[in-house]
């Protein structure tokens, strides 16, 4: 069964909010939480730790999140759990949802139920030789290291898939650039965090003990190295990577040059529909302020550029603090033992914050470029105006600045710098614009009169109240020292 990208969000979702919250009745938090080879928890046990140690037995579930976890023991039901480490060397009945950086299965591990899955959102997921999954093993992350037992079907979307063990269905998988050399900075920039672990390089990899009964399908830029014993051939889907232009000209196969020249195409042509799409949506929906950003882009584009990298460099420091005041907080209202609350709770800050994330890079990635292509097209449009004539539609603007973007975008070394330039220049244009509006609001002074309480301040209320008195002691000038008997003149 071949999953698409997509079900990847879903599966995370469902790694966590996939069980009821009226499930969770026992309540274990603290700095250390450990439960001792003597002790026995009778029911669904719900953690909020530091430290999480199993080396009893649990007879239900286990849902929640610790800074590093255990199982040692026996879980008779699934586990469903967020952690930063999480070792599992003990017997689960059910299945096992995770999600964070690393987790392994040790080789005394074990899934007992034949219906039993492995699920991961994790940067680094290892089942050790002699661990087994009875059915399928589902994984997000960087690296998957299968070296057990897998009863049913792999489905892999990341960077590094290594299987050394046997696998009795089908593997799916989308897999990175065997050739890359990006795996020393990413493992460098692991040492800041306080786990243990050690990454691959990218790439497909099959060694010889390993065994496939199933079908191979993955894609990726280059071939895997494949070895094993496969049950059918191999299917391998290239994808579409930046291509090397320096290189098309000292090709000598007329077919290597044409397929380099179409992944180029391919990639400009990708570039163009998703600039253009998103552009053209923000035009319809908010036109307005996508002109106010405009402005805030051309009168201001150096600001805007300091602003849009240090905001977007920032973003990721503040969402692991969001994210850790989070945790915080659901701590928190586990120590007031208010059960399904603490887990509603839970669910509503979690989709919060991936709501706020989601948001913030959708804006930074797509809507900030899609800006920058609208700057540019207007620019250039701006130039050839005594052609085209004054008036230029805003489409037209958008549509030629994404052309001219979409192509620089595909070149090689520059483009990426090219693309992170134009991001952050619409990352700080937006800011900018709604930090001036925020400003000019906070300053803005509304006065209010409030009405005399001796007179009515609707129609309704006037009509009980008498007619204003006239003044019968006012004269016009001249008119108080007249002769008795004076008037002006006669009718007739």
């Amino acid at each position: 069964m071949h999953m698409s990208r997509v079900f990847v969000a879903i599966f995370v979702f469902l790694c966590f909010f996939g069980v009821s919250v009226a499930e969770a009745r026992d309540v274990l938090q603290g700095d250390q939480c450990k439960v001792a080879p003597t002790e026995i928890v009778h029911n669904d046990l719900f953690v909020l730790c530091r430290t999480l140690v199993i080396d009893g037995q649990v007879d239900g579930n286990i849902l929640g999140a610790a800074t590093t976890a255990e199982i040692n023991g026996t879980v008779d039901g699934d586990v469903y759990l967020l952690a930063g480490q999480l070792t599992v060397s003990g017997r689960l009945g059910g299945s096992l949802h995770f999600v964070g950086p690393a987790m392994e299965m040790t080789t005394t591990a074990e899934l007992e139920d034949a219906n039993a899955d492995l699920l991961t959102a994790s940067l680094s997921t290892t089942v050790a030789p002699g661990a087994r999954i009875p059915n399928s093993v589902i994984a997000a992350g960087y690296q998957l290291l299968l070296n057990g037992t897998v009863g049913g079907e792999v489905n892999f979307w990341g960077s590094a898939l290594q299987i050394d063990g046997t696998v009795a269905g089908d593997v799916t998988a989308d897999v990175g650039d065997s050739q890359s050399s990006g795996v020393t900075e990413l493992q460098t920039f692991l040492t800041l965090l306080p786990i243990d672990l050690t990454l691959v390089r990218p790439g497909l990899r099959v060694g010889e003990a390993a065994s496939i009964a199933g079908r191979l399908s993955y894609s990726a830029p280059s071939e895997g190295i494949i070895e094993g014993d496969l049950g059918s051939p191999t299917i391998y889907t290239p994808v579409i990577v930046q291509p090397d232009l320096t290189q098309i000209a000292a090709i000598t196969e007329p077919e290597d040059a044409s397929r380099e020249l179409g992944i180029f195409l391919r990639q400009i042509l990708r570039e163009f529909l998703s600039l253009a799409l998103v552009g053209g949506l923000a035009l319809l929906v908010t036109p307005g302020s996508m002109q106010a950003f405009l402005r805030s882009l051309t009168a201001r584009p150096l600001p805007s550029l300091g602003l849009g990298l240090v905001t977007f460099i920032a973003s990721f420091p503040v969402l692991v603090i969001i994210s850790l005041l989070s945790l915080l907080v659901i701590f928190a209202l586990g120590l007031l033992q208010l059960g399904d609350f603490t887990l509603a709770g839970a669910a509503l800050l979690g989709v919060a914050n991936i709501g706020f994330a989601s948001v913030f890079y959708f804006i930074a990635i797509f809507v900030a470029r899609a800006l920058a292509c609208l700057g540019l097209g207007r620019f250039i449009l701006r130039l050839l105006r005594s052609r085209l004539g004054p008036n230029v539609n805003v489409y037209v603007e958008l549509l030629v600045g994404c052309f001219l973007f979409a192509i620089v975008f595909s070149l090689p070394v520059i483009g990426w710098l090219v693309s992170a330039v134009a991001a952050f220049l619409g990352l700080g244009a937006i800011l900018t614009h709604l930090q001036g509006y925020f400003e000019a609001r906070r300053r803005l002074s509304i006065v209010r009169v409030s009405p005399s309480s001796s007179l009515p301040s609707r129609s309704e209320e006037a009509r009980h109240y008498p007619p204003p008195m006239l003044d019968s002691g006012s004269y016009s000038p001249g008119m108080d020292n007249l002769p008795p008997g004076f008037q002006w003149w006669d009718e007739d």
